[in-house]
């Protein structure tokens, strides 16, 4: 059975071997001796006997300074999730400076508390209604039906296009789609700019 030696476990050992006044040195080489690999430097064990001879009694650390996570609370992730709604192409940093909190934390909030990502929209060349679609039908079976009796080698003489689209304009970058979403959200579609046949 091979039992491993914790952080708190070997703190407790430290703090046991100082009650009976043992050295650092003495503490350390029995701590070698017993786990070997896993057991803490000789500088930890002498910062341990350290804190401990100066009356330490618990073997949680001390509160370091520094900011608390109480930052985020229901009322912060709120007004972030309304913002998103109300824009969904929003960017993190506008976001930081709408809410006054800073990149990191709002990206937290988005991805783990709202559990959403931002993802490109998928292009789409044109989006076809179901008369356009039931006319494309009829020609392509007019021309079928007009050249069946010459058989298929007849099919060879049709020229076709492949709708090939030249646009007059600037299409916006690819980063202007971008668009949060919840997690189970699907990419959201955007029409290609431009001649609608």
């Amino acid at each position: 059975m091979k039992m491993e030696f914790t952080e708190e476990n070997t703190q407790f050992y430290i703090l046991m071997r100082c009650k009976l006044s043992e050295s650092a040195k003495l503490i350390h080489e029995t701590l070698q001796t017993a786990c070997r690999d896993c057991a803490c430097s000789y500088q930890t064990v002498c910062l341990w006997v350290k804190e401990f001879n100066e009356d330490k009694e618990s073997l949680s650390d001390c509160p370091r300074p520094g900011r608390l996570k109480s930052s985020v609370n229901e009322q912060i992730i709120a007004s972030t999730k309304k913002n998103i709604d109300e824009d969904p192409h929003i960017s993190v940093r506008e976001l930081s400076d709408t809410n006054g909190l800073s990149y990191g934390t709002v990206h937290t909030i988005i991805t783990e508390h709202l559990r959403m990502k931002k993802v490109c929209a998928r292009w789409i060349t044109h989006s076809l209604t179901v008369d356009q679609k039931r006319e494309r039908v009829r020609c392509a079976t007019e021309l079928l039906n007009l050249f069946e009796p010459h058989g298929p080698k007849r099919l060879s003489n049709i020229v076709t296009g492949d709708e090939t689209w030249f646009p007059f304009f600037i299409i916006p970058p690819k980063r202007l789609n971008r668009m949060w979403v919840d997690g189970q959200g699907d990419r959201p579609v955007v029409l290609r700019p431009g001649f609608q046949s």
